[in-house]
């Protein structure tokens, strides 16, 4: 097995020549066998080996026997020891998750803690063909897209803490791992948690998989090498999905986090579907730093918001919130946001609505005409009134300079944002509309609505500044006199 196992680091440039790996060693039957498998290829392949053992705090005296065991083991072996112990019962409690996961999650930051400490750059854990067969079953069994059936990887760059994860037992069985043990004659621990069938994985390994390998005794070795052949079909569809549809996406990051990330209905809508779930599920995978707990019924639903009407919007893991825009798909994550009660919920609105109230009024100033005045959020306006010659090729075609009929205003004119009862004229021979009416026609969010400037004559609008403008004030052949209004610090662009 030795030979198998040197074969299979080779294929994926597991280990070279000095390297410094890092191996985790529970004392059981797997982490014994990948550390004396290490321990005899450091000898010809010429790398470091530290070993690493963590005590989860579960088992009592059981738990700290197999640290014994560990620390008698790595000084039998000449193999330098970190030893951690943590509480993975608070973890799981305190952190809402379960046991399993949160003991999963100390000890890979204590793996991470070790590399750093003795300068590993490769961390080797001690995974094997029926584990990966196990996450395969269990992935199928809760919903997953194709990604999810690509099983355990041999290898997986761990970019943010500069490691390379290596699985150099993925080749075996666990059947061969303990024939290999008996065959040397090496003692291990067992964990008596693992025949706890109430863990999912537990009675995959101990129920489900016996029974396959009774309907072919190499099930699980056929498992693995069609988990291999799709993770080669994902990698290909990775890149393909990318090519095809990162044209159609903006992220948008605050403090070098992305917090939400927009797609452009049509563009992703052109594409096969089978690139658009791959697709989602990296942007999701992105926006909440894992992809542990997406499953394609997630996909699915973030999916069909392409096709849903304005305001639909789905929650998914990681307090992402998905919702339909006009022409866009937002995926948008909020760091730090916990349940509120109801009345807290009715106090931040009141204050939101204060808040609102405040904003509001300090966003309306009367017009100088002729003048100007420089707003809050820095636009500055300038206003001019001009004699008319009758040449409307002089009228501007730009989105923040308009010409008006000036003789057609009564009132004072204001600067502001949006009240109740504003209106626009939208034809020339009369005809009303709705401020909000023609906001929702021309596909403005909801949340954008609020914080447009308008140039107003009380409640009548004439201008939705960077858009149209009303057609009762519009230049005629009848008009005398021009008023000029200019918004410097817009954005110009002929229409």
């Amino acid at each position: 097995m030795q030979k198998k196992i040197q074969i299979f680091i080779r294929q994926y440039h597991m280990i070279e020549e000095n390297d410094h790996v890092a191996v985790g060693v529970s004392g059981g039957a797997d982490s014994v066998c990948l550390l004396h498998l290490l321990c005899e290829l450091r000898k010809c392949m010429h790398f470091r080996l530290t070993a690493v053992h963590v005590e989860h705090g579960i088992r009592g005296a059981e738990s700290l026997a197999d640290a014994a065991f560990v620390r008698q083991l790595c000084a039998d072996w000449n193999v330098p020891l970190h030893t951690f112990s943590v509480d993975a019962l608070h973890q799981a409690k305190t952190q809402h998750q379960s046991l399993e996961e949160a003991a999963r999650e100390l000890r890979y930051r204590c793996f991470y803690e070790a590399c750093r400490k003795c300068g590993a750059n490769r961390l080797a854990v001690a995974h094997h063909g029926d584990d990966c067969a196990e996450t395969v079953l269990f992935h199928l069994s809760r919903g997953t897209g194709l990604r999810g059936l690509c099983g355990i990887v041999p290898v997986r760059e761990l970019p943010e803490q500069k490691l390379t994860l290596i699985r150099p037992l993925l080749c075996v069985t666990k059947a061969e791992i303990e024939a290999y043990l008996e065959q040397i004659g090496q003692e291990y621990r067992t964990d008596s948690t693992n025949a706890d069938v109430t863990m999912s994985r537990n009675r995959i390994r101990s129920q489900v998989l016996p029974q396959l390998c009774e309907v072919n005794t190499a099930a699980v070795p056929h498992i693995v090498r069609t988990a291999g052949y799709l993770e080669e079909i994902c990698e290909y569809l990775d890149e393909a999905a990318w090519d095809a549809g990162s044209a159609y996406i903006t992220y948008e990051r605050e403090k070098n986090k992305i917090v939400k990330i927009r797609l452009q209905r049509q563009g992703i809508l052109a594409m096969p579907t089978v690139l658009q779930k791959n697709l989602i599920h990296r942007l999701l995978g992105e926006l909440a730093g894992s992809k542990k707990d997406l499953t394609a019924a997630h996909m699915e639903s973030v999916q069909a918001l392409f096709t849903a009407q304005v305001g639909k919007s789905v929650c998914l893991p990681y307090g992402i919130r998905a919702y339909a825009d006009y022409e866009q798909i937002v995926l948008q994550k909020e760091f730090g946001q916990k349940k509120q009660t109801d009345q807290t919920d009715r106090n931040n609105r009141k204050k939101q609505s204060a808040k609102n109230k405040a904003e509001k009024k300090t966003r309306e100033h009367e017009l100088v005409i002729p003048g100007e005045c420089i707003l809050e959020s820095g636009e500055h306006i300038t206003t001019k009134i001009l004699e008319f010659d009758g040449n409307f090729q002089q009228i501007p075609e730009k989105t923040c300079t308009k010409w008006f009929d000036y003789d057609k205003i009564k009132d004072t004119v204001q600067i502001r944002t949006r009240r109740p009862g504003d209106y626009l004229q939208v034809q020339a021979a009369g005809g009303h509309k709705k401020l909000k009416d023609y906001l929702i026609n021309s596909k403005i969010p909801k949340e954008e609505r609020d914080q447009l400037l308008l140039l107003a004559e009380g409640s009548h609008i004439l201008w939705v500044i960077g858009q149209r403008i009303s057609e009762a004030y519009k230049v005629t052949q009848k008009t005398k006199h021009i008023f000029e209004v200019c918004i410097h610090g817009g954005k110009e662009k002929n229409e």
